[in-house]
């Protein structure tokens, strides 16, 4: 019974961790999640970077794009300063942002504009409905239509670059129509700092290069003329983990370990013993090691190290 107890434990254990692997992300903003509200296009298309420590971060940015897509916490005095010593020096910075933690940064890098509520609707100039307005950004050689997805709106910019129309308006009570006092459009949803040698753009709708939306109007190309040729960071410290993301990731790095030769040894080995040790009646011949077969599968490993771990298995 108990044998029997243990076997289904250990293959319950292998086979969740199989499905986890092999499950993609699925939360909001992750490179690696494929639906609609993942940004595995964006990952495909950018070949980023993730930047797991802002210890990670270079002090000179020339050449480089640190993405702040959707942050869910704030920033730290530690990080700010990290920032903006990366844009002194060359790098570019690209907050997307309209639930208002991205304000954090804002503050703290003491710059006077700020990500504000409420829900920009747009009546006319909209792509399937009102909650997807249209703006419009101009560079240098050509302007582009942007797609927003339930985007807020940017005060206190000085150097707009994406705006959204004139029949725009700010739903601050969320009941899908204009009332009386609500502001009207056109509002800038995009805004350009110049920051030391660098920059930092702000959008006010962090959903502008997920899946379901870097596909739609200009919004792909629009990615690619403001980063140009740099290579890219991704910020991937301020988004929340959920028991999946910590539960994925730990098999991963799992999964990482026994992707080593030395790791594949003990596996195999230690494979061998378990069914040795829960089946009795081959016990006696599964207990000599066949090193010879393991060797006939994977004729690159080395046999001394077999050898001597299979002495230490069956000794320990």
């Amino acid at each position: 019974m108990m044998k029997t107890v243990v076997s289904s434990l250990i293959l319950s254990i292998v086979v969740c961790s199989i499905l986890l692997a092999l499950y993609p992300e699925v939360d909001d903003f992750r490179l690696g999640n494929p639906f609609w509200n993942g940004m595995r296009e964006a990952d495909s298309l950018l070949k980023p970077t993730i930047l797991n420590s802002y210890s990670e971060l270079p002090t000179v940015g020339y050449n480089l794009t640190l993405l702040l897509i959707g942050p869910e916490r704030d920033f730290t005095v530690d990080e700010a300063e990290a920032i903006r010593r990366f844009m002194n020096n060359g790098g570019q910075v690209i907050l997307a942002d309209e639930l208002g933690y991205g304000n954090t940064l804002l503050e703290k890098l003491n710059l006077p504009i700020r990500i504000d509520s409420g829900l920009v609707l747009d009546p006319l100039f909209k792509e399937r409905n009102a909650k997807l307005p249209k703006a419009r950004y101009i560079s240098d050689s050509h302007a582009v239509e942007v797609i927003l997805n339930h985007a807020s709106i940017i005060r206190g910019c000085s150097k707009p670059i994406l705006l959204t129309t004139s029949y725009s308006y700010l739903d601050i009570n969320m009941n899908n129509a204009w009332d009386p006092g609500e502001e009207k459009g056109p509002f800038t949803v995009g805004c350009i700092l110049k920051i030391g040698e660098g920059e930092l753009i702000v959008f006010s709708d962090s959903s502008l290069f997920i899946n379901s939306m870097i596909i739609l109007g200009q919004n792909r190309e629009f990615l690619l003329d403001i980063i140009k040729d740099r290579k890219i960071l991704v910020d991937s410290l301020h988004w929340s983990q959920t028991i999946f993301t910590l539960a994925k990731s730990a098999v991963m790095q799992v999964f990482e370990i026994l992707n080593t030769v030395e790791a594949r040894y003990i596996v195999v080995i230690s494979a061998i013993m378990l069914i040795a040790k829960f089946t009795p009646t081959r016990r006696k011949t599964i207990n000599r090691i066949p090193v010879e077969e393991i060797l006939k599968l994977n004729p690159s490993w080395d046999k001394q190290v077999l050898e001597k771990l299979a002495r230490e298995i069956r000794s320990g």
